[in-house]
């Protein structure tokens, strides 16, 4: 069995000035970092993890970061594990975004892109790409493996959508706090919801 524990970033520059971040690399508050040492301490009094993997992105790897000094366990960044790539939205202040790139009407479709950007279509098949591999690169029936993954919101999404194997155009979305936590299991062909958004850690 494959049990993956998903971890959302903690808060960043970018939340509390109220900005589009998407690519843009804003570091954590210091409530964020706190946030993330909280998660640190409930994860390690919870699990043990054979392998811990990472968006790059500041907001992400300071608080893999955080996580692998207290597991003592060095951290695998995965460009895969970014957000989406928000294109000419990114830094943005939301209200400058609404104005200079207001959204089509009836919305964006899945396949169209953010200019300069990325598609809702791209982003889950970089999900895909990453979870297909991470299934499949091991053998997970002749020995139980737990694994932890940090990354943001909207991947989280695609993740949980790869996870569920439900179709592209989906309109299923999980919300995530800031350092929520999902448990997920794989066994055999069984995929197993244990937990969503987690964030007792937080009180």
């Amino acid at each position: 069995m494959l049990e993956i524990i998903v971890a959302r970033h903690g808060q960043s520059v970018a939340d509390i000035e109220n900005r589009l971040e998407g690519k843009a690399d804003f570091p954590l508050t210091e409530l964020g970092i706190e946030q993330a040492e909280k998660l640190a301490r409930w994860l390690k009094f919870k699990y043990k993890f054979d392998d811990i993997y990472s968006s790059p992105l500041k907001r992400a790897s300071k608080v893999a970061e955080i996580i692998g000094e207290k597991f003592e366990k060095e951290i695998t960044y995965d460009e895969r594990l970014k957000e989406m790539d928000n294109g000419v939205l990114a830094g943005l202040l939301r209200e400058e975004a609404d104005r200079l790139y207001p959204l089509p009407e009836g919305g964006r479709k899945y396949y169209e892109h953010i200019p300069d950007g990325e598609s809702l279509i791209e982003l889950r098949a970089r999900a895909e790409h990453f979870f297909a591999e991470l299934i499949h690169s091991r053998d997970f029936e002749k020995e139980n493996k737990r694994i932890l993954i940090v990354s943001h919101g909207g991947l989280i999404s695609m993740l949980y959508r790869a996870f569920l194997n439900l179709p592209v155009d989906t309109g299923v979305w999980l919300s995530t706090g800031d350092t929520g936590v999902h448990v997920w299991r794989v066994s055999g062909k069984n995929r197993i919801v244990v937990a969503s958004n987690v964030q007792y850690h937080l009180k």
